[in-house]
């Protein structure tokens, strides 16, 4: 998988908790990513990264639809 950044590892992944239980009209916002059901009214999604600027979209798209990013971390490989 070619990269725009060299500087980023070929295969990234990523976890995003969010607050609250999320329609299916957002998860559809994010469809290169999974999703998984959490406790305490949180959902995380999750999924490969390609670059940084893939990522910087991502957390565009969750504020741009007036989501709280809780955490997010970057999987083991």
């Amino acid at each position: 998988m070619a990269t725009s950044d060299p500087g980023w590892p070929t295969t990234v992944r990523y976890a995003f908790l969010v607050g609250g239980e999320l329609s299916e009209r957002v998860l559809a916002a994010f469809p290169e990513l999974q999703v998984s059901e959490t406790a305490h009214a949180h959902t995380t999604l999750y999924g490969p990264v390609r670059d940084n600027t893939e990522l910087r979209g991502m957390l565009a798209r969750f504020d741009a639809l007036g989501l709280t990013l809780v955490e997010m971390r970057r999987l083991p490989d």
